[in-house]
């Protein structure tokens, strides 16, 4: 598999704007902020083991 993906311009504006909010909520909490790449990585570690098919074809994400 590619270790590069491309994303459309609004995925990479969706991703980025996710990374603001989250960002304002761990530098309230006294955390450092993340790179919008380190988000898309934490967020693939924990979504990609909880995507299963539906029984009508569609991806969906069980257990979050």
């Amino acid at each position: 598999m590619s270790k590069t993906m491309r994303l459309s311009d609004a995925e990479q504006e969706a991703i980025r704007q996710k990374a603001i909010e989250i960002n304002k909520l761990l530098i309230n909490k006294g955390h450092p902020p993340l790179k919008d790449s380190e988000l898309v990585h934490k967020i693939l570690a924990k979504a990609v083991p909880c995507v299963q098919l539906s029984k009508d074809g569609e991806i969906i994400l069980e257990g979050l």
